[in-house]
C-alpha cells in the first residue's frame, strides 16, 4: 500500500501548475450518400497531433481544445479527406459538428485520392477489439510510447493474461511459450532458438510496433497450432505526411553503470551485434579430432585455439540507444506511393549477482535439506542490437494497395560468469568461469498485395513471404579451479580441472551454429452475400496457407586433457588461467592436448511442410445477434534426422492431417455492450528441437535437457465466454472466462537416476491429459466524464487533474492441472502445467494535460509463482516466486518538434527468487529453500525525439 501511496504522491507533484480554461469539440462523421456513421474515421486539429477516432456511432470528441478558431482534418478509409475550417472554440463551451465525408471520387473532378485507416492508436485498437469475431487483446503503438518497454516482449505483458518469462518469450493464459503462434506481419514467425518453440519477441523493439494483438480464440483464418494464442505482431505502416525523426536515449542501472565489469575478449565486429571470426574454428581446422592420430598434429590444432580463459575489467559505461526514421510520400501519375525507413541501435551493459545453490534430499527429521553447494555467481551481460524496417505502400487505387514490407535484427550477447563459493558434497571451494558469446539474425521480408472489386463486395489478399534466421554460440567456454575446502588462506592456490576424458564444464569449448529457411504464401478471399446497401451482411470467406521450412544444426565440443598420465607436468595446474593453456603448455608430452567429445547427437536437419485450407462464413442473424464460424484442414508432414549417442540412426516422419472446426458467436444487447462465446479445436506439434537427441547443459542452472523422437502430436479442445462493456470509444471493461482441455500435451519430465553433482537430467514426453481453467478481467477508464472542468470554483483545480487521468489494469486468475500418467517416474502424477501463473495482474495510471505536452505513465506488474524446473522424489520441483515489476514514464514536449522522456524501470529492483518446495506439500514457505536468488537494480533513463 505504501507503494501505491508514494505513487499517487508523485504523480501530484509531477502534474504542474493549474492551467487555463480549454474548450471541446465534438460531433458525428457520416457517409454523404447513405448517411449512416463512418466509426473509426480520424479527426485531427491541423498542424498538432490532437484529435480522436469516431466510435461505432461515428461520434468523437476532443477536449482540452484552447480558445479561438481551429481548422478540422477529417479522414476515413476510401473517403476524400476534407478540412474544416474556422471552427471557433470558447472556453468552458462544447462547440458541435456534423460532418458527411464523400466516398464517390467521380465528383472531386477526376482527381484519385486514396487515404490508409489509422491503426497505430489506442482508440483504432480498441474498435479493432470490439469489431472483431474473436476475442483478442491488444496494445497500440500510442500507449507503447507512454511506457519504458524498449522490445516486443516488454510491451506484450501489459495484455491481459500474458506473462513474460526471464528469456523474453511469452507465456499466454498461464501456458507455456510453445502452445503460442507468432505472425509477423500475417505470416508465422520463424524459429529463433535451438531449444524453444516460439518467436523471441525480444528481437523486435518496442518502436517498430504498429500495434501488437493477441487472439485467444481460433477460426478459420487464424493457424490452428495454438492454446495460449495467435500473437499478431504488425510493424509500422506509412501515415499520410512526411516525417523525419531521430532519438538518443542514454540510461543507467543500479549495481552496473560506472561499477567494475567483467568483459569477455572481444571481436571487431561485436559492435554490429555479430563476431567476426575471432570466436569460430580455424578454417583448416579438421571437422573432427576423431580422425587425427598423429599426436604432434594434434598439439599443432590445440595451439591454434585462441587462450581466451580470463576476462578484462572495465568501467560499465552507460546505456546507449538511438533510432532514427523516415517516411516519405510519393507520387507517380494517379498512383500514391510511401515508404518508411527505421533504424534502430542499442549498446546496453548489464550485471547482477545472484546466489545460486543446490540441496539433498529433504530430511523430515531435520526439517531441512543438506547443501551440496553454495555458489555466488556475478553475470556481466554486454548487448548489442541492430534493427532496420523498411516498408513501401503502393496505393494503385482506392480499390489496390500493393505493399512490401522488410525487417532485419541483429543482435550479439558478450557474457561473463564469474563463479565462487563451496561445493560440500566435493568438500572444496571453488572457482568456476564461463565465457559465452551468443548472436541472432532475423530477416523477414513479405510482398502483401489487397484487392476490392465488385463494388468493394468482394476483397482478395494474398502474401509472399521468406524469412531466414540464424543463431550461433561460437567457443562457449567453461572452466572450474577448486581447491580444498579448509584452504582458506589466499596463499594457497587453485588448481585447475582437467577431466579425464572430453568434457564441456571443465576446460571445455562448445560451437553451435542453426539455420533455418522459410519459404511461405497465403490467399485470402472474401465475399458479401448481399449488396452494401443491404444491414445485415453476410461474408464468406476461404483461403490457403503453405509454408515450407528448413532447419540445419550442429554443435560441437571439445575439451583439454592432459597429453599423458605420466610425465604431465602438474605444475601446470596451478597457474593463472591466462597462461595455462597457453601454446608452449599444449604438447603431446609433459602438457595438455585437445580431445574431441562431439557425439552422432548434436546434429540434426529438420524440414516441415504445411499446407492448409479454410471455408468460413460470418452470418448477422440480427442486428444483435451474430453467428461467425468453419473449418480449417492443416496437412503436416514433419520430417527429421538425426542419430543416437550410439550413432544409431534416428528418423522422424510424422504426416498428419487435422481437421479443425471453430465458433464464434456474438450478441450485442445494446451498442455498447456484447457477449462472446467460442470453440475451437486446435493441435500442438511437436518442435524439432524436442525430438531431436540433442542433450545440451545449462551452466547457470546445472541441468542437461535432450529431445524425444517418439513425441504425439497433442490436440486441444478451447472453450471461451467474454462480456464486453464500451462506455466510450476509448473505455472498456471486460469478464470473460476459459477452459482447455489437452489431449497428449508435451510437457518437460525429470530423468530419474541420471545426473551428479545436483544436476538435473530432463527430456520431453506426451502426458496423458490436461486441464486449464481461467478467468480475465480488463478495465480501461478515462476520468474526463465524471467531472465539470468549467467554473471558477476551489475545487476546479482537482477536478481537472482527475478529469486528465486515466487507467488500464487487467487481471487474470488461472488453475490449471497436467496428469502424466505412468510416465511420472519418480513424480507426482498430477501438478499444475509447467510455467504455468496462477495469477496475473497489470495496473497503468496515466496523467495527460495536452496543453502543455506532459505526461506522467506509472505502469506495475506482478505474477504468481510458477513451477521452473519439474522434480522427482527427493528432487522437489523448483519455482520462480512472485515478484513487483513498477516502471514510471514522464514525457515532456517542446514546441512543434521536441519530446523528451525520462523514466525509471523496475523501480523496486526486488530480488528474483527460485524456491523449492523441499518438504513437496505443493506450498511454499520458510521451510523451502531458495535455489536461486538474482539480486537486480533499477533502471533509469532520459532521452529526446526531434521530429523534422
Amino acid at each position: 500500500m505504501k507503494k501505491f501511496l508514494s505513487l499517487a504522491v508523485l504523480i501530484l507533484c509531477l502534474s504542474g501548475k493549474l492551467l487555463a480554461q480549454t474548450g471541446s469539440i465534438s460531433g458525428r462523421i457520416m457517409d454523404g450518400t447513405t448517411k449512416t456513421p463512418l466509426p473509426g474515421a480520424s479527426v485531427v486539429i491541423d498542424g498538432t497531433t490532437q484529435g480522436a477516432m469516431t466510435d461505432l456511432d461515428g461520434l468523437f470528441k476532443i477536449t482540452a481544445v484552447q480558445p479561438g478558431k481551429v481548422n478540422l482534418k477529417i479522414s476515413y478509409v476510401g473517403y476524400v479527406t476534407q478540412l474544416l475550417s474556422g471552427v471557433e472554440v470558447t472556453a468552458g463551451n462544447e462547440t458541435k459538428i456534423e460532418l458527411k465525408l464523400i466516398e464517390n471520387v467521380s465528383q472531386l473532378q477526376g482527381a484519385d485520392v486514396v487515404a490508409q485507416r489509422s491503426t497505430h492508436t489506442e482508440n483504432a485498437v480498441m474498435m479493432e477489439v470490439k469489431q472483431s469475431e474473436q476475442i483478442i487483446s491488444g496494445v497500440s503503438s500510442q500507449q507503447i510510447g507512454r511506457s519504458q518497454d524498449r522490445t516486443a516482449s516488454e510491451v506484450i505483458r501489459r495484455i491481459p493474461g500474458v506473462t513474460l518469462m526471464e528469456n523474453g518469450f511469452v507465456m499466454i493464459r498461464g501456458l507455456n511459450e510453445r502452445y503460442n503462434t507468432v505472425l509477423l506481419n500475417g505470416i508465422i514467425a520463424p524459429s529463433m532458438e535451438a531449444d524453444k518453440k516460439a518467436f523471441a519477441l525480444d528481437v523486435i523493439p518496442a518502436g517498430m510496433l504498429d500495434r501488437l494483438m493477441i487472439y485467444k480464440t481460433g477460426s478459420p483464418e487464424l493457424p490452428g497450432e495454438f492454446a495460449g494464442g495467435v500473437i499478431k505482431v504488425v510493424t509500422k505502416n506509412v501515415s499520410e505526411e512526411d516525417e523525419f525523426t531521430v532519438g538518443y536515449t542514454s540510461g543507467v542501472k543500479a549495481n552496473t553503470t560506472f561499477n567494475d565489469f567483467y568483459q569477455a575478449p572481444k571481436g571487431n565486429s561485436d559492435w554490429l551485434g555479430k563476431d567476426d571470426g575471432t570466436r569460430s574454428l580455424p578454417g583448416s581446422f579438421p571437422t573432427s579430432l576423431y580422425d587425427v592420430k598423429d599426436p604432434g598434429q594434434l598439439a599443432d590444432l590445440g595451439k591454434k585455439l585462441p587462450n581466451a580463459w580470463t576476462s578484462a575489467k572495465i568501467q560499465a559505461a552507460p546505456d546507449q540507444r538511438f533510432s532514427a526514421s523516415l517516411i516519405k510520400n510519393l507520387k507517380f501519375g494517379k498512383m500514391k506511393a510511401a515508404n518508411i525507413t527505421a533504424l534502430q541501435y542499442g549498446m546496453t551493459f548489464d550485471s547482477y549477482e545472484a546466489q545460486n545453490l543446490g540441496f539433498n534430499s529433504y530430511d523430515l527429521n531435520t526439517q531441512q535439506s543438506d547443501t551440496i553447494y553454495d555458489y555466488n555467481d556475478r553475470m556481466y551481460r554486454e548487448n548489442v542490437r541492430l534493427s532496420l524496417l523498411h516498408n513501401w505502400t503502393f496505393l494503385v487505387s482506392p480499390a489496390t494497395k500493393i505493399e512490401f514490407r522488410n525487417f532485419f535484427n541483429q543482435q550479439g550477447s558478450n557474457q561473463s560468469i564469474l563463479r565462487t563459493g563451496s561445493n560440500f558434497e566435493e568438500g572444496s571451494l571453488v572457482k568456476s568461469y564461463a565465457y559465452r558469446y551468443q548472436e541472432r539474425t532475423v530477416y523477414s521480408g513479405q510482398l502483401h498485395g489487397s484487392h476490392e472489386i465488385n463494388a468493394n463486395r468482394t476483397k482478395i489478399d494474398w502474401t509472399a513471404a521468406y524469412s531466414y534466421s540464424h543463431s550461433a554460440e561460437p567457443d562457449f567456454r567453461r572452466i572450474r579451479t577448486k581447491k580444498d575446502i579448509g584452504a582458506t588462506a589466499d596463499s594457497i592456490p587453485y588448481q585447475v580441472v582437467i577431466a579425464p576424458s572430453a568434457s564441456t564444464i571443465d576446460a571445455g569449448r562448445f560451437y553451435s551454429d542453426l539455420t533455418e529457411n522459410t519459404g511461405s504464401g497465403a490467399l485470402d478471399f472474401e465475399h458479401a452475400l448481399k449488396s452494401n446497401a443491404d444491414l445485415l451482411i453476410p461474408k464468406f470467406r476461404a483461403g490457403v496457407y503453405v509454408e515450407s521450412k528448413q532447419r540445419e544444426f550442429s554443435a560441437r565440443w571439445m575439451s583439454y586433457k592432459q597429453s599423458k598420465i605420466t610425465g604431465f607436468d602438474n605444475s601446470l595446474l596451478y597457474l593463472p588461467l591466462d597462461q595455462i593453456f597457453a601454446p608452449e603448455n599444449i604438447n603431446d608430452s609433459t602438457g595438455f592436448k585437445l580431445e574431441e567429445g562431439t557425439n552422432p547427437s548434436d546434429k540434426y536437419s529438420a524440414y516441415n511442410s504445411l499446407t492448409a485450407g479454410y471455408a468460413a462464413l460470418s452470418w448477422p442473424i440480427t442486428e444483435k445477434f451474430n453467428v461467425s464460424g468453419g473449418v480449417r484442414i492443416e496437412h503436416n508432414i514433419q520430417q527429421l534426422e538425426s542419430r543416437s549417442y550410439s550413432n544409431a540412426k534416428i528418423t522422424v516422419d510424422n504426416t498428419i492431417t487435422s481437421i479443425l472446426p471453430s465458433i464464434n458467436l456474438s450478441y450485442n444487447f445494446t451498442e455498447k455492450m456484447l457477449v462472446r462465446v467460442a470453440y475451437a479445436q486446435s493441435v500442438n506439434r511437436p518442435e524439432f528441437r524436442e525430438l531431436a537427441p540433442f542433450a545440451y547443459y545449462d551452466f547457470t542452472f546445472n541441468n542437461v535437457l535432450s529431445g524425444n523422437s517418439e513425441l504425439k502430436t497433442p490436440t486441444i479442445q478451447n472453450f471461451d465466454l467474454r462480456w464486453e462493456l464500451y462506455p466510450s470509444n476509448s473505455e472498456m471493461i471486460s469478464i470473460g472466462a476459459f477452459y482447455k482441455d489437452f489431449h497428449n500435451p508435451i510437457e518437460m519430465f525429470f530423468v530419474p537416476g541420471s545426473g551428479s553433482g545436483g544436476t538435473r537430467n530432463f527430456t520431453y514426453n506426451n502426458a496423458d491429459n490436461a486441464t486449464s481453467l481461467g478467468f480475465e478481467i480488463e478495465v480501461k477508464k478515462y476520468f474526463i466524464s465524471f467531472f465539470d472542468t468549467t467554473g471558477k470554483d476551489q475545487g476546479l483545480f482537482i477536478r481537472r487533474f482527475v478529469s486528465r487521468l486515466g487507467l488500464s489494469a487487467n487481471a487474470a486468475w488461472i488453475v490449471s492441472e497436467v496428469k502424466l500418467g505412468d510416465k511420472a517416474v519418480g513424480q507426482s502424477e498430477n501438478r499444475p502445467m509447467m510455467g504455468q501463473s496462477p495469477y496475473i495482474f497489470n495496473v497503468g495510471l496515466f496523467f495527460s494535460n495536452v496543453e502543455k505536452k506532459f505526461q506522467v505513465t506509472a505502469l506495475y506488474n506482478t505474477i504468481g509463482k510458477r513451477i521452473f524446473a519439474v522434480g522427482t522424489y527427493g528432487t522437489p520441483d523448483i519455482y520462480y516466486m512472485p515478484r513487483n515489476l513498477f516502471d514510471l514514464t514522464v514525457t515532456k514536449g517542446i514546441g512543434k518538434n521536441l519530446e523528451i522522456k525520462a523514466g525509471v524501470q523496475d523501480l523496486f529492483a526486488e530480488d528474483e527468487v527460485y524456491q523449492q518446495d523441499s518438504n513437496e506439500d505443493g506450498k511454499i514457505n520458510s521451510t523451502d529453500e531458495k535455489v536461486f536468488v538474482v539480486k537486480r537494480g533499477a533502471s533509469y533513463s532520459l532521452g529526446f525525439n526531434l521530429k523534422f
